[in-house]
C-alpha cells in the first residue's frame, strides 16, 4: 500500500504522538509499504528527506508563513481547528502530484483535508484519536482538575481562554464546534476512554470507532537493559516521573504524596528521591526536598532510568492512552499509575501495576509505600509489567493497523 500520513508535527519534533506515528511509519515500511509523512515546515528543516525509510514532506501553513506571531514556539507550528488556506493547497498538490492508497490523520491538520476528501484526487481517509481533541478544543476533557460534563460553546471559550487566550479560543471553539467532519471514513481511537469521549464530538452519525492503541517501538526492554546508568541519577533508590511537569499530569498530586512519604519514612536507609524527567510549566508547583529534575532527557537515558527505577509514577489526572506506563513496564520498573483515561486499558490492577483514583494524594501515597516497602509485589509487578508492554509493541499493534487500511479501502 502507498499510505500518507497527516501529522501536525514529526521529526526532529518528537513528542508522545509523533513517536507513536513514527514508530508505526517505520514498522509499516519494514513490512513492505511505501508511507509518506506530510507535515509542517519548522525553521531549518529541509522541506522534503526521508527519514529511516520513511519520506517526509513539509508544507506551509499561514501561521509559519504569514502570521508567525500565532505559533508561541516557532519549532512547533499550530495547526487550527478550521482549514489552514496554505497547508490545504499543499496536501491537494500531493494528491495530485502521487497516487495513495489511503489518507491517514492523526490531529487538527485533518481539517485541511476534509475539505479535499470529496474531490477527484480526494483518497479513503482513516483518522485516529490520540486525544480528546476532537470534542474539546484543551484536548483534556477536563476543567478546573475536574473531569468536563460535557462541550458547550459559551463554556469551552471560557475554559479555552485560559490556555489560548480569548480571541484565539473563540476561533478554535466555534471551528470545533461547527465541523461535523464528514470525509473521515474510519475512525480508530488510542484507547476506550477516548472512544467514549468521541460521543460529545459532532460526528457523522453511524461512523463507528475501532479501539487501536498506541504503540511503542519494538526493543525498548532491551535498550533499557542495555543502556548504561545515567551518570545523573541518585546513588540510592528512586521514584521516576517522565511527563510535562503540569497540574494535568498530576504533578502536584505527586509532590504532595511524596512529601507525606519522606515526612513519614521509617525504612532502613533514607527515602528514595523523587526524580522529575520533563519540561517545566508556569503552573509547575514547588517541588519538595529530595527531588531531581532534568529536562531533554535523550529516549534511551529515560528507558534506562525507568529500568533501575524502584517505582515508576503516572499519576495523570486524564490521559488519552499513556505510553510512558508502557515504556515503565517494558523496562521493568514497577508501575503506580491513576485510574483514569487510557491508563486503565494499560495497566491490570494487582498485576502489572498499582491503579490509584485521579487526584487522591492519600492512596497515591499508600501505593508507592506498599511498592517500596513489599519486594515481592514489586518483584511481580516488574514480570508482570514486561509481559503486559508486549502488548503495545508495533509488532502486535501494526498489523491490526493494516487490517484497518485494507477495509477502509475496500469500502470507501
Amino acid at each position: 500500500m502507498r499510505i500518507l500520513h497527516l501529522s501536525n508535527l514529526y521529526t526532529p519534533v518528537i513528542g508522545g504522538l509523533e513517536r507513536s506515528i513514527a514508530t508505526s511509519s517505520e514498522e509499516l515500511v519494514r513490512r513492505g509499504h511505501d508511507v509518506t509523512v506530510l507535515t509542517l515546515a519548522t525553521p531549518g528543516t529541509a522541506r522534503s528527506e526521508t527519514i529511516n525509510g520513511v519520506r517526509v514532506q513539509r508544507v506551509r501553513s499561514v501561521a509559519n508563513t504569514l502570521v508567525p506571531g500565532l505559533n508561541e514556539d516557532p519549532r512547533k507550528p499550530f495547526h487550527p481547528t478550521v482549514p489552514d488556506p496554505l497547508t490545504t493547497a499543499g496536501i491537494a498538490r500531493l494528491l495530485r502530484a502521487e497516487h495513495f492508497d489511503v489518507v491517514h490523520s492523526h490531529d487538527w491538520l485533518m481539517y485541511s483535508y476534509l475539505p479535499l476528501r470529496r474531490t477527484s484526487f480526494g483518497r479513503p481517509h482513516v483518522h485516529t484519536a490520540h486525544d480528546f481533541g476532537l470534542a474539546c478544543v484543551r484536548k483534556t476533557l477536563a476543567r478546573n482538575g475536574r473531569p468536563c460534563s460535557g462541550p458547550g460553546l459559551t463554556r469551552c471559550v471560557s475554559c479555552a481562554s485560559a490556555q489560548y487566550g480569548g480571541p484565539r479560543s473563540l476561533v478554535l471553539t466555534t471551528g470545533l464546534h461547527a465541523h461535523r467532519h464528514r470525509g473521515i471514513d474510519t475512525l480508530t481511537a488510542i484507547s476506550t476512554s477516548v472512544a467514549r469521549s468521541l460521543a460529545q464530538a459532532n460526528l457523522p452519525a453511524g461512523l463507528p470507532v475501532t479501539v487501536i492503541s498506541s504503540l511503542v517501538p519494538d526493543g525498548l526492554d532491551t535498550l533499557a537493559r542495555e543502556t548504561p546508568r545515567p551518570e545523573w541519577l541518585p546513588g540510592g533508590d528512586y521514584l521516576l516521573f517522565v511527563g510535562a511537569l503540569g497540574p494535568h499530569k498530576g504533578i502536584g498530586v505527586l509532590f504532595d504524596a511524596y512529601r507525606r512519604l519522606t515526612d513519614g519514612w521509617a525504612g532502613p536507609g533514607p527515602a528514595p528521591a523523587l526524580v522529575c524527567l520533563g519540561t517545566r510549566r508556569d503552573d509547575t508547583p514547588p517541588p519538595p526536598p529530595g527531588t531531581l529534575i532534568r529536562h531533554d532527557v535523550p529516549h534511551a537515558q529515560v528507558m534506562a532510568a525507568f529500568h533501575g527505577a524502584a517505582a515508576g509514577v503516572v499519576p495523570s489526572l486524564n490521559e488519552g492512552m499513556g505510553q510512558v506506563a508502557v515504556e515503565a513496564m517494558l523496562a521493568g520498573a514497577p508501575l503506580v499509575a491513576s485510574a483514569a483515561g487510557g491508563l486503565t486499558d494499560v495497566v491490570r490492577d494487582g498485576e502489572s501495576g498499582l491503579l490509584v483514583p485521579p487526584g487522591d494524594v492519600d492512596a497515591l501515597h499508600a501505593a508507592l509505600l506498599r511498592v517500596l516497602t513489599d519486594h515481592d509485589l514489586a518483584a511481580r509487578l516488574r514480570a508482570a509489567g514486561r509481559h503486559r508492554g508486549l502488548d503495545f509493541t508495533a509488532a502486535r499493534v501494526v498489523p491490526r493497523i493494516e487490517e484497518v487500511y485494507r477495509a477502509c479501502i475496500a469500502t470507501s
